[in-house]
């Protein structure tokens, strides 16, 4: 008898077990997902935004780049062009003042005579004096215009320089142009062998020792200059060391002691009043390699000043990214 009721039981019990989810449909069970709308996701895809304005930005920045790129390269090289031609002409125009003596000696007695016998009634106080002032007047004239020839010269240089060295500074630092550093140090191997052949032909003028006060004036101002450049030169990079540099220029200066050693020593008719003149350069030259090749932070003072004045998040000619 309980085996009769399980079965009715059984019998009586709804079949609702089928699943309730399309596309199964169960007569009598309202379809209520089909009613409701359905539901979204809660990650959406949407469609990428149009990158036209941060191409267009990227392209800008890198036309800016390149266009600073440019003027730095071009600038630094024209100066640079420019201050060892300026170097050379004052070389070459710094003759022997005993060849220019005796070139001076060989062509006035050649005149004298003939200005004699073609004019022996003139008279010899009016003339000169007449010949003198002339002569100072244009030789005054011509110092005036060499100095102001030099002066120019090194304005120029120097303005050109100033404008590619800031340029490149803040392509470098400001916008990273990862162009300007590899030039850079070519220009600063460049300024180096144009440092030791300075180097070179002022150790052959000492060694003549056909020059005065003012051309060892000028000998050190050109010295000084291409180891200007060449620190500016170096301030421009972030990492750069002048080790190599100073070493080159040390070696330099120790040839030049030992060729003083041999000139005052071993060769005759020397003029011992002029071994200042070799002393001086030799401190000056030696000096200077040694604070290259020291570690003792003289330039930190400009290179923080450099980070502040050229850093991209502070400069307000650099774009926010």
């Amino acid at each position: 008898m309980q085996f009769g009721m399980v079965r009715r039981d059984m019998a009586d019990k709804p079949k609702n077990d089928l699943p309730k989810v399309p596309p199964f449909i169960i007569p009598g069970v309202s379809d209520r997902h089909a009613e409701e709308p359905p539901s979204q996701s809660a990650h959406i895809v949407q469609a990428p935004k149009s990158s036209a304005k941060k191409d267009d930005f990227v392209s800008q920045r890198g036309m800016v780049s390149l266009a600073i790129a440019l003027i730095s390269l071009v600038s630094l090289g024209i100066s640079m062009l420019s201050g060892a031609w300026f170097a050379y002409e004052i070389l070459k125009a710094d003759k022997d003042p005993a060849a220019t003596a005796l070139e001076q000696e060989g062509t006035d007695p050649v005149a004298t005579p003939t200005a004699t016998s073609e004019s022996p009634t003139a008279t010899p106080t009016e003339q000169p004096a007449n010949e003198k002032t002339d002569n100072d007047k244009a030789n005054a004239a011509d110092a005036d215009n060499t100095q102001g020839q030099v002066l120019s010269s090194v304005i120029v240089i120097g303005l050109v320089f100033a404008v590619g060295w800031v340029s490149g500074v803040f392509g470098i630092r400001s916008l990273g142009n990862l162009i300007l550093p590899f030039v850079i140090k070519v220009y600063a191997l460049l300024t180096l062998v144009g440092i030791l052949y300075l180097q070179f032909k002022v150790i052959e003028k000492l060694f003549k020792q056909g020059y005065n006060l003012m051309s060892f004036v000028k000998y050190l101002t050109l010295f000084g200059a291409g180891i200007l450049a060449l620190v500016l030169l170096h301030l421009m990079l972030e990492k750069h060391s002048l080790l190599f540099f100073g070493v080159l220029i040390l070696f330099t200066s120790l040839a030049h002691l030992y060729l003083i050693a041999f000139h005052y020593i071993f060769v005759p008719d020397v003029k011992h009043n002029l071994l200042w003149g070799d002393v001086g350069f030799f401190l000056v030259t030696t000096t200077t390699s040694a604070l290259m090749m020291a570690h003792l932070g003289i330039l930190n003072g400009a290179r923080h000043f450099i980070a502040r004045a050229f850093s991209p998040k502070d400069n307000l000619f650099v774009p926010p990214n």
